[in-house]
């Protein structure tokens, strides 16, 4: 236990230093401030999420009736995303994390996996629309539209991947689930 919370104080000491650094090296205003605090934090998440390992099984995660077909969300062009992420090779890195494979523990796992990667991007998306709010008081709005397309890119529209994702997986899981307790 007490292990644990070395790493996570360590942790917490080397993402201060590191946004430090950042702050004092790069202009808030620039683009590669917007992406090194985007992917800086969600390193920081995903270390803190495994350390911790939270259950996330609020109902926020269930999905709400106008998601299940998903209409809205192409609309939103969740697709058109999915498509870059898949032609970048994203998906690819993902897989290896969590591959998706028939079968109850796979799509279970991977379903909080999705869940974990919302959390994720909603934490780290909030703490950057403070800095954009910061940025745009300070500065401007021409000032702060790399953090706002960064943050548009980075965490909202994961954000609604995974959203448009989730209710098939559900479903995907009440299969298995049946399937599984019929067959014993």
């Amino acid at each position: 236990m007490l292990l644990k919370w070395v790493k996570i104080l360590l942790l917490l000491t080397l993402a201060s230093l590191t946004i430090s650094f950042m702050l004092l090296r790069l202009k808030v205003t620039s683009a590669g401030f917007g992406l090194a605090v985007n992917f800086g934090l969600m390193f920081w998440f995903t270390t803190r999420e495994s350390l911790l390992k939270p259950t996330l099984n609020a109902t926020y995660f269930d999905a709400y009736p106008f998601e299940n077909k998903g209409t809205f969300y192409r609309r939103l062009g969740v697709e058109w995303y999915r498509a870059i992420l898949l032609k970048s090779g994203w998906e690819k890195i993902r897989q290896k994390q969590t591959p998706l494979k028939k079968g109850l523990t796979a799509f279970e796992a991977y379903e909080r996996a999705t869940r974990v990667a919302e959390v994720g991007h909603l934490v780290v998306g909030s703490v950057v629309l403070l800095l954009i709010g910061y940025v745009l008081l300070a500065y401007s709005l021409q000032d702060a539209r790399w953090l706002i397309l960064s943050n548009l890119l980075l965490n909202a529209y994961p954000i609604l991947l995974q959203r448009y994702t989730r209710p098939r997986l559900r479903r995907m899981l009440v299969k298995f689930r049946s399937l599984e307790t019929n067959g014993i």
